[in-house]
């Protein structure tokens, strides 16, 4: 495994822990892949400030170069 697969796990892993913390949101690890220290986002989320506020959460994790959002706020 070389750096930057072991910098996005623990990108990845950092990112899991802090949402786990979150009760407001199911947001869960299988819309998550990171790859060259960038977050990708994906699939359905409740509405458009959990939205943001994901962003924002992925943003805060040390290492991250950029977040990919590829979220779909629901009706």
């Amino acid at each position: 495994m070389d750096q930057h697969d072991e910098t996005d796990r623990q990108i990845r892993l950092e990112l899991m822990t802090r949402l786990q913390e979150q009760s407001w949101t199911d947001f869960g690890s299988r819309n998550i892949t990171v790859s060259d220290r960038v977050v990708h986002l994906w699939g359905l989320v409740g509405s458009e400030a959990e939205r943001k506020a994901l962003l924002a959460l992925a943003e805060g994790v040390p290492g991250v170069s950029r977040v990919a959002d590829e979220m779909i706020p629901a009706y």
